[in-house]
């Protein structure tokens, strides 16, 4: 079997990176990460993600080492722009990949746990899970707790998931908090597969209407979101991707003029 670290292809545009891959491709490598202990931790990246990265040097550096799959398609019509052979199957939405990934970890005899969300909300997901799932082993803790890097109630929460004997942990703080700890907490999970997961556990409690599946597929979600909640989604929608546009015609700018720069070096250096 191969290398988790091996299973799909880093992809680099205008400052950012993202590995993408299709849902049965993210499924094998969480398969083979916890079939061979090797440690994987999967982020994720939308248009709002992107803002954020790309406005950030801290969340920039929490994303190091980490596996992205595409959550999103604007940012695959992005990575099409730049000539990129990718399609809709690579862009990868919880709302399609949780149950899935529920039936492999049941299937595999893998142990699941969830932190985020309130204590309600997840409580009301992790049951409709069993419910769907029969046979799952999962648990979880709500995200109302001091996520301080090695704060006493994170080392609790650290303990609870490692002695569980987590296989799989689905972390949903809502970015760039999930990365933020995450990132400074890694080391001590033993869980082998980590992903941050973001509102998914409200999707799935149903606290939160999921959009239509067409509308996945074509890029509209956003439209979904922003009319059942503007005061929530209104600045998200309609004010960062003319920011991230920004950004990343700076990225592109700044990537063709120093271009020519390094060639003319690298020219010199290996005549």
């Amino acid at each position: 079997m191969e290398s988790a670290s091996s299973l799909l292809r880093e992809r680099r545009l205008l400052g950012f990176f993202s590995h993408p891959g299709t849902l049965e491709e993210y499924l094998h490598l969480l398969k083979t990460s916890i079939e061979k202990r090797e440690p994987c931790t999967i982020l994720y990246h939308n248009l709002h993600s992107l803002y954020s990265y790309l406005s950030s040097e801290s969340l920039r550096k929490f994303y190091q080492g980490s596996t992205v799959l595409i959550d999103g398609m604007p940012v695959i019509w992005l990575y099409k722009l730049a000539g990129a052979p990718l399609s809709r199957e690579h862009r990868i939405t919880y709302v399609d990949f949780i149950m899935p990934m529920m039936e492999m970890a049941r299937d595999n005899d893998w142990k699941v746990y969830h932190l985020g969300q309130s204590a309600d909300i997840q409580q009301q997901a992790l049951d409709k899970i069993r419910e769907k799932v029969p046979g799952i082993q999962i648990e979880g803790h709500d995200g109302y707790f001091d996520q301080d890097p090695q704060s006493d109630e994170s080392l609790e929460v650290i303990k609870s998931v490692n002695d569980f004997g987590t296989n799989l942990l689905l972390v949903g703080f809502g970015a760039p908090r999930q990365e933020a700890w995450l990132y400074a907490h890694r080391d001590q999970l033993d869980a082998n597969a980590v992903l941050s997961c973001g509102a998914c556990m409200e999707y799935v409690a149903g606290a939160v209407k999921t959009p239509p599946r067409w509308m996945g597929r074509v890029g509209l979600e956003w439209s979904f979101r922003l009319l059942e909640n503007p005061r929530r989604f209104a600045f998200r929608y309609l004010v960062e991707p003319i920011l991230l546009a920004g950004l990343l015609a700076r990225n592109w700018v700044a990537g063709r003029f120093s271009s020519p720069a390094r060639s003319h070096k690298k020219s010199k250096s290996n005549p």
